[in-house]
């Protein structure tokens, strides 16, 4: 069977008329996307379905299974959101109560409101530093368990988004010895399980959904990823019909056909891939080892902060304890060097590498780092430690579940008098996309004097309907 590239390669040769949608006919001549409107089709004979797959979809669908040794995988055309909206209505009933990890993406929480779920929240440790999130611990699922035994299964993050992986192996035990199902959100660990330099996927650790983010950390299009499958306690035509849903009925051959590609790409390659790329950072990290005032956080790290495993892809550059932020950090290194970072916030600036970056770029990466560090000095302002326990808001600080607070009625107000109204929307820094408030739960005077401190930082506060933060949105 040709693959779904080869296919749209031989229709732009032929001499088939699209009387079809898209708009475009696959005709725009001397537009510097020309190619890539040639490739985009609809669904038309031969090149089969999403929806419905029987061919060539479904052949590639199941390289992926095999490649990462899931029961079934499907393709994402809107990203891991678009899974994790199916995977929790999949598996959860109406109205149930999960147990699910407080640093989870936003889209796990508006999967909890579309379905009317209540969430207890697991709440991973701050590092002595106070400015990582670190491991869920198998104690602390066991705990909640114990504390709701009614929950209908669990919900974690894994890797973060900073790299840090929870043990999802033990947790996956206590998960099923409950009764649960378990959904891993690994849309940063798409690499996972393809090479023995980087850690094992969940998929493959007694899971029961596996989301990933093939866009994040391999060669494929944005807004691309998969849904794994993993065991028979959530049915697959469950996950089918719901991927129906919230996934467009109208989706992109292009996304598609560079998933195929990918997953081809690293079936062939994978070991000479991940080894130059498990090199580089080796490299980079022997090179910048005698930083004075930044510090790479590594393996190392992680351990000595009791950690469970730490993704190395994910370079980490704390300036903790100097007198520059991560976010002027983050700035320099675009302005000064051509350095564009992933993400950037208060004590740290976080890079991302995959196995289609060049040595070249950890090499200019390292210069910089090196140059800038020499100029440095310590006596940055105290941490964060304290403003970071807004992330983390005790159980009795949660009034009304996310659903109850959609339908109840609201009034905007200014944003430092909010202290202990209920907050009517969320509030996360982005990226990651973490909500630090929920609908539902109070409005601390910590979490007011966090706001008013990122807007100062001129950190990118999204969620709320005012954009410039001025005013919150709370139950009236």
């Amino acid at each position: 069977m040709s693959s779904l590239l080869d296919s749209l390669l031989k229709l732009a040769q032929e001499d088939i008329y699209p009387f079809h949608m898209p708009g475009h006919k696959r005709n725009m001549p001397g537009h510097r996307l020309e190619t890539a409107y040639e490739l985009d089709i609809t669904e038309i004979e031969d090149f089969d379905n999403l929806h419905s797959p029987k061919g060539v979809i479904k052949g590639a669908q199941e390289k992926a299974a095999a490649l990462w040794g899931a029961k079934e995988s499907f393709f994402l055309v809107n990203g891991s959101t678009g899974g994790i909206l199916a995977a929790i209505s999949a598996a959860f009933p109406k109205g149930s109560e999960i147990i699910i990890a407080r640093n989870c993406h936003k889209a796990a929480y508006h999967g909890m409101l579309l379905r009317d779920i209540r969430a207890h929240y697991l709440y991973p440790e701050l590092i002595e530093e106070g400015f990582l999130y670190g491991s869920v611990l198998p104690e602390q699922v066991e705990e909640l368990y114990d504390k709701y035994p009614e929950s209908k299964g669990v919900f974690l993050t894994s890797p973060n988004y900073d790299g840090v992986i929870s043990p999802i192996r033990e947790i996956s035990q206590i998960v099923h010895r409950h009764g649960g199902i378990f959904i891993v959100d690994e849309a940063h660990g798409a690499h996972f399980g393809l090479s023995e330099e980087f850690p094992e996927s969940a998929v493959i650790q007694g899971a029961d959904i596996v989301i990933q983010s093939l866009h994040k950390t391999l060669p494929s299009f944005t807004q691309t990823g998969l849904l794994h499958l993993c065991s028979s306690r959530v049915q697959k035509e469950r996950i089918q019909n719901y991927l129906g849903i919230y996934q467009t009925s109208s989706p992109s051959y292009l996304f598609m056909s560079t998933m195929e590609q990918c997953i081809e790409m690293v079936e062939r390659e994978k070991e000479v891939l991940f080894s130059q790329l498990s090199q580089n950072i080796d490299e980079f990290l022997n090179v910048t080892k005698d930083l004075v005032h930044l510090q790479i956080l590594n393996k190392r790290f992680a351990r000595e902060k009791g950690m469970y495993q730490f993704d190395k892809s994910k370079l980490i550059i704390s300036t903790y304890g100097t007198n520059i932020s991560g976010k002027k950090l983050s700035d320099r290194l675009l302005s000064q060097y051509h350095l564009q970072m992933e993400m950037a916030c208060e004590h740290y600036a976080l890079a991302l590498t995959s196995v289609c970056d060049r040595r070249e770029g950890f090499q200019r990466l390292a210069k910089a780092l090196l140059e800038i560090d020499k100029e440095l000095q310590g006596g940055f302002q105290e941490h964060l430690a304290k403003g970071l326990e807004v992330f983390q808001p005790k159980e009795e600080n949660i009034a009304f579940s996310i659903s109850q607070t959609e339908e109840a009625k609201k009034e905007r107000i200014p944003f430092r008098q909010c202290e202990n109204k209920v907050s009517g929307e969320f509030l996360y820094l982005y990226p990651p996309g973490v909500p630090f408030v929920v609908p539902g739960e109070y409005i601390t005077k910590e979490i007011i004097e966090q706001i008013g401190h990122y807007k100062e930082q001129g950190l990118s506060v999204q969620g709320c309907k005012d954009e410039t933060i001025t005013y919150l949105e709370v139950l009236s």
